[in-house]
C-alpha cells in the first residue's frame, strides 16, 4: 500500500514538473521565437505595403515613447526595410501585468515587453516573426535585486518557471498577445488596411 501510495505521489509530482508552461525556443539560438506562417492570395509587393501602412500606424498610435524614440522626420526609428520587398521589420511592445504582495499589500506589476517584427514575404504567402523579446520594469527591492531590463527567456529558466505568477500570468498573457499581432496583421493583409494609410 505504501508503495502504490509513493508510487501515485511521485506520478503526480512529475506531472506538475512536466505540466508547467514555458515558451516556445528556437532549436538553434536558444532564443524565445513566434513563428506562423500565413497564405493569402496577393502578389508580394501589396503584402509589403500593407504590412508598411500597418507598421506605420502601430507607431503612430503608440503610447510607448518612454520605451524608444517613435520617429525620427516623421519615420519610426526601428523600421527597416528590404527594396526588393521582401521582409520588413519593426520594433514595437505590449504591457503585462501581475500581482505581486509587499508591504503595503497587493499591487499589480506592471512590465514592458518589446518585441522585434519580421515578416517575410513569398508570392501568395508570408512569414510572421516575434523574436527579441526584452522585459523593462523597475525593480521591485530597494536594492534592486532585479534588473531594469532582460531578455523574456529569463521566464524559462528553473528559478522563475516554477512560480504561480510566471505559470498564471505571464506566459499566459505573452502567449495571448503574440497571437493577437500574428492575427491583427493578418487580417491586415488579408482584407486591406484596416488603418488610415
Amino acid at each position: 500500500m505504501k508503495k502504490t501510495l509513493f508510487f501515485f505521489l511521485l506520478l503526480f509530482s512529475l506531472q506538475q514538473i512536466f505540466a508547467q508552461l514555458r515558451f516556445p525556443l528556437d532549436d538553434n539560438s536558444g532564443k524565445i521565437v513566434f513563428t506562423k506562417v500565413s497564405s493569402v492570395v496577393l502578389p508580394r509587393s501589396e503584402m509589403y505595403k500593407r504590412t508598411r501602412n500597418w507598421l506605420l500606424y502601430q507607431y503612430t498610435t503608440s503610447k510607448f515613447d518612454d520605451h524608444f524614440n517613435i520617429s525620427k522626420n516623421g519615420k519610426p526609428v526601428y523600421l527597416s526595410e528590404d527594396k526588393r520587398m521582401r521582409s520588413i521589420s519593426g520594433k514595437y511592445g505590449f504591457y503585462i501585468m501581475y500581482p505581486i504582495e509587499d508591504r503595503s499589500g497587493l499591487n499589480m506589476e506592471q512590465t514592458f515587453v518589446m518585441y522585434t517584427l519580421t515578416v517575410n514575404f513569398k508570392d501568395s504567402a508570408f512569414e510572421s516573426r516575434v523574436s527579441d523579446l526584452k522585459c523593462f520594469t523597475t525593480a521591485t527591492t530597494r536594492n534592486g535585486m532585479r534588473p531594469p531590463q532582460f531578455d523574456l527567456e529569463t521566464y524559462n529558466s528553473n528559478q522563475l518557471n516554477h512560480l504561480d505568477h510566471v505559470q498564471q500570468y505571464i506566459i499566459p498573457q505573452v502567449m495571448n498577445s503574440v497571437r493577437k499581432i500574428h492575427e491583427d496583421l493578418y487580417r491586415n493583409i488579408r482584407y486591406g488596411n484596416l488603418t488610415s494609410e
